[in-house]
């Protein structure tokens, strides 16, 4: 039976313990983590303080977390307070698991509207948006301010959205047989607006990053649209570019 979710300061302590063995050395950058399994049996812990540990270490950039393949060392000291790591179309599914959205606004917008902005070819005139906070899981810090918009047609069931547990395009594409095809995105610089700087507990006017991702299903349609607001210092992404052959 799972242990109930453990206090703070356990799986932060072990984190920062298991942080320590890694910047002594003890498990090399590119190497092995152990295992899930083996943390609970050294350290005595329920499986719940140990997951949330990684959950930490990961959004610091120390590890990349894979299922079925295992867990490895990405550096020796945390490089960000969130590091993205994008190999392929999962780690967007990785990211709406380490992080919550809480809703703070919800209704339709127009095509027009500034989020929309820099994506052409959208047949939709109607979409629902839904905007709001975005918290890491592991200490519920603020990420970034988040905005999500979905074309009238695919407007999922408003419920799920609103629990926050599960990303919007997940939602949609379960709920309308959709199957992701690609996911088309722009990275920019900017200043973070006052009206959310002490919403991120950030200064006003500091430099902001600006996400924006198009999904696009397996029918050629824009299902959703995101666009999230970081303090810059707060978000990073690390992809792998391979050469094709």
């Amino acid at each position: 039976m799972d242990e109930p979710r453990p206090p703070a300061s356990r799986h932060i302590a072990l984190a920062a313990e298991l942080t320590e063995e890694i910047a002594a050395g003890v498990y090399p950058v590119g190497g092995r983590f152990p295992t899930e399994q083996e943390l609970q049996e050294r350290f005595a812990v329920g499986r719940h303080t140990v997951r949330e540990a990684l959950k930490v270490m990961a959004e610091q950039g120390l590890l990349w977390r894979r299922r079925k393949t295992g867990t490895v060392v990405l550096a020796e000291r945390p490089v960000s307070p969130y590091v993205h790591s994008l190999r392929d179309l999962r780690g967007l599914f990785d990211f709406a698991q380490s992080t919550r959205l809480t809703v703070h606004h919800e209704g339709y917008a127009a095509l027009s509207d500034r989020t929309l902005s820099g994506f052409t070819d959208l047949p939709d005139k109607r979409w629902l948006r839904i905007a709001g906070l975005r918290t890491t899981r592991a200490d519920d810090a603020p990420l970034c301010w988040s905005e999500v918009l979905v074309p009238e047609r695919f407007v999922p069931d408003r419920d799920q959205v609103r629990t926050g547990e599960r990303a919007m395009y997940e939602i949609v594409m379960e709920q309308f047989g959709l199957k992701l095809d690609h996911v088309e995105q722009e990275i920019t610089a900017g200043e973070l607006p006052r009206q959310f700087a002490s919403l991120l507990r950030a200064e006003a006017e500091a430099a902001a990053l600006i996400v924006r991702r198009r999904y696009v299903a397996h029918t050629g349609a824009t299902f959703e649209i995101s666009h999230n607001l970081y303090p810059a210092s707060r978000y990073s992404v690390r992809s792998v570019l391979r050469q094709r052959v």
